[in-house]
């Protein structure tokens, strides 16, 4: 069993939400009781955590089809990985770390390297956001271009974005 802790977006202080998500091998078969047992254990656990939680148990019979972990700097589809290079990488966890946003190709030209490349057009930035987007399949289309400003993340319902827990003390 793989567990990953994810957040929201944003956290307010009105409440925040946790998202935890787990993948069950292929082995065998798990009866609708197991699930409903590990359901309800995780929820006491979490009444125990943090007493007077809200949880919502849904149960999907497939696995998401896209998850971008962001600490892990993996991205899997359809439960395979997706091999980017590292410049694919840093244009589409900025991308998705800054949501509904349009970035400058300017912006993403230096994310991977740290140094401006010699092509000012931006057109470095285009191949890799052709192959990113080529690389996500049916996803592709979450990175939309901005005609004359750049290009934009598109939050899909079925795609996941694992990003970092860090815990405060009061």
């Amino acid at each position: 069993m793989e567990i990953l802790a994810t957040r929201n977006d944003v956290v307010t202080a009105a409440g925040a939400e946790l998202v935890l998500v787990l993948r069950l091998p292929d082995i065998g078969t798990h009866s609708s009781r197991d699930l409903a047992a590990l359901a309800d254990a995780l929820r006491e656990a979490a009444q125990d955590l943090v007493p007077g939680v809200s949880t919502h148990t849904v149960l999907s019979p497939t696995p998401i089809p896209l998850i971008i972990d962001l600490p892990a700097r993996d991205v899997l589809l359809d439960g395979r990985r997706v091999l980017l290079s590292h410049s694919e990488f840093e244009i589409l966890a900025y991308l998705v770390r800054n949501p509904r946003t349009v970035v400058s190709r300017a912006v993403l030209r230096d994310l991977g390297t740290g140094v401006r490349e010699v092509d000012s057009r931006g057109r470095n930035v285009d191949v890799h956001v052709s192959r990113i987007r080529t690389k996500l399949q049916q996803f592709g289309s979450i990175i939309s271009t901005v005609r004359g400003s750049g290009y934009r993340f598109d939050p899909h319902p079925a795609v996941h974005i694992t990003e970092l827990l860090t815990r405060r003390c009061a």
